[in-house]
């Protein structure tokens, strides 16, 4: 499984104006920047929570993930949009 195909959706109105209103490649290149933001996210979350009961039992993971896509999905910690440029020339 492709874990770029799993992100969750993200509004549109939270996508940079360059993205919404770029080509179909921009979208690729940002959702890159959003899965490695939301790799980025999840593992702050690890790290953060290390010490306390989000980080033990069987249901940790889903938790830590939930949270990092809800993160994503209200715009992110604006990480992927200073990613996109690179990521976009890259591809080129």
């Amino acid at each position: 499984m492709n874990p770029l195909s799993s992100l969750p959706p993200v509004p549109e109105s939270a996508l940079p104006r360059s993205v919404r209103q770029g080509t179909p490649e921009d979208r690729k290149a940002y959702q890159a920047a959003l899965g490695f933001e939301r790799v980025m996210v999840e593992q702050m979350l690890k790290t953060m929570t290390s010490s306390g009961p989000l980080h033990e039992g069987p249901q940790a993971p889903a938790i830590q993930g939930a949270f990092a896509d809800s993160l994503l999905m209200a715009g992110g910690l604006g990480l992927a949009a200073h990613l996109h440029p690179q990521i976009r020339e890259s591809m080129r």
